[in-house]
């Protein structure tokens, strides 16, 4: 294979893992969007996983458990367990709220953990997530905040 169609072929597997948006989508309904995709993916390859992909690589912040927030993408990777998940991490957002020039926005809603410890008991909460959009007009969540029930 050639090295330009290597590249090309590197370029579109890397370009269908990030989400598009149609032109016309709201911003709050990208965030929706957004925030659906990272559920998804938590959902689908783990938690650890997801905060890395849509957490931002250097400005992330991830405040949980009444401890010092983690801050930058592979910290909360390696925070979460690395990519081995201690249980089912799912949520579902309730509502976006987005700022005027179109490039911050938040998500909120419902969580769920489920340990996969046997007996061990699912824990609920709330969170919300602070979105930026990076230079390459990608959101990125840049405050995670969950809060048990």
């Amino acid at each position: 294979m050639s090295i330009r169609l290597l590249m090309l072929v590197a370029t579109g597997a890397a370009l269908t893992a990030l989400p598009v948006y149609a032109a016309d989508m709201s911003v709050k309904d990208q965030l929706i969007a957004v925030d659906n995709a990272f559920a998804a993916e938590a959902k689908a390859k783990g938690g650890a996983v997801a905060f890395r992909d849509y957490m931002d690589p250097t400005d992330g912040l991830q405040f949980a458990g009444g401890k010092q927030p983690i801050r930058g993408a592979e910290a909360i990777f390696q925070a979460e367990g690395g990519g081995k998940p201690a249980g089912d991490l799912v949520w579902t957002p309730s509502e976006a709220l987005a700022g005027a020039a179109g490039d911050m926005g938040v998500t909120w809603g419902r969580w769920s953990f489920t340990p996969l410890v046997k007996g061990a008991k699912a824990v609920t909460g709330l969170y919300v997530t602070v979105w930026r959009k990076d230079a390459a007009g990608h959101w990125k969540g840049l405050i995670d905040i969950g809060n048990p029930d």
